[in-house]
């Protein structure tokens, strides 16, 4: 009988006090841009009235994701918001056609993906327009 005692012993030890801790910690959404042919995916300089395609991949970190926006500024002023939907898989592939302006200025252009909690990740490209 107290082997039969000392083996239950043991494995309600290992059933209750081996458990995996998931709380892991907080990880922000990734949001990569595509690198593929026609897709542009680093900082440039273009012509003034170009018309830029960005692709980007969006994926949930360790909270769920609500909501991705397309927002742009001008020489570092306020973010205006050009597009949004609704973040509806996981991953999600969102395609976004960025014409530059028509003077001479700096364009940011960025992908924000906001979380149920509202916290955000942003993830931007710089263009410099050119004559």
């Amino acid at each position: 009988m107290r082997p039969f005692a000392v083996l239950s012993l043991l494995a309600l030890l290992l059933a209750t006090g081996c458990t995996k801790d998931d709380d892991e910690g907080y990880r922000s959404a990734g949001i990569t841009f595509r690198s593929d042919s026609g897709y542009t995916y680093l900082n440039d300089t273009v012509p003034v009235q170009d018309t830029l395609l960005i692709g980007a991949m969006v994926a949930e970190g360790s909270q769920r994701l609500q909501t991705v926006y397309v927002q742009m500024r001008v020489n570092g002023g306020s973010w205006v918001q050009k597009d949004s939907v609704p973040f509806t898989q996981n991953p999600m592939a969102l395609d976004v056609q960025a014409i530059m302006g028509d003077v001479p200025r700096t364009e940011d252009w960025s992908i924000l993906a906001v979380e149920r909690n509202g916290d955000a990740t942003r993830r931007s490209l710089t263009f410099t327009v050119t004559e």
